[in-house]
């Protein structure tokens, strides 16, 4: 698999030059202070192999576990099949988490006309030993997260910094437990693969969602 995650990420890392052309280049920013089974549930295949419908270029091809706010256990493979919005935060984040939330309601407000089926938000925590299921249920009530649409993961940390390299997404614990990391909102297509990026804060919405409406156009 490790072979596999080499492969995916230089594969992704090539397309994501295209992808960030599109998105105004800022500093990243944190939290503290700013900083520059494994067969698929239908029996159909097996993660790690390219299987119907999903490219070498899917994150959804990563055979890692991860459980939800709820605790259940689920891997990625089981997002396919609508679009996905993509962040990473944690939860005790004071600053630019709750900003990116705000930036996801945004975007969310103006696919209004969508039915929750088409739609999915993932939040994935950069914090794993605080943000633990029940943590993370309760971050999504107290921020009324429709749990019909918003999924929160939570992993073991190796995980997660495999999924944060194939995101884009670079993040550091400091001394004092906050975490520096840089702030983006990805799109996935029903499939799990890369298809828009927005960096930084306050990113006004329009191209995420325009980018959105092209995908369910075509599903």
């Amino acid at each position: 698999m490790k072979r596999y995650t080499l492969y995916l990420f230089a594969s992704i890392a090539f397309s994501l030059t295209a992808c960030q052309q599109e998105v105004a280049e800022k500093e990243d920013s944190c939290c503290a202070k700013p900083v520059a089974a494994n067969e698929l549930p239908d029996g159909t295949g097996t993660l790690g192999i390219p299987t119907a419908g999903l490219t070498d270029m899917s994150l959804y091809q990563l055979e890692s576990d991860w459980q939800n706010q709820d605790g259940q256990e689920l891997q990625l493979q089981e997002l396919q099949g609508k679009v996905q919005l993509v962040a990473m935060i944690y939860t005790h984040c004071s600053y630019a988490c709750p900003r990116i939330i705000a930036d996801l309601k945004r975007i969310e407000m103006g696919l209004e006309q969508y039915k929750r089926e088409d739609i999915g938000i993932v939040l994935v925590t950069m914090d794993p030993a605080r943000d633990t299921p029940e943590r993370l249920l309760q971050f999504a009530k107290s921020n009324n997260l429709d749990p019909k649409r918003w999924t929160l993961l939570t992993s073991e940390q190796d995980n997660i910094r495999e999924l944060a390299a194939l995101l884009n997404m670079k993040y550091k614990t400091e001394l004092d437990g906050e975490i520096s990391h840089s702030n983006i909102i990805t799109v996935l297509s029903e499939n799990g693969e890369i298809i828009h990026q927005a960096e930084g804060l306050g990113v006004e919405p329009d191209e995420t969602v325009n980018a959105i409406k092209g995908l369910l156009q075509k599903i």
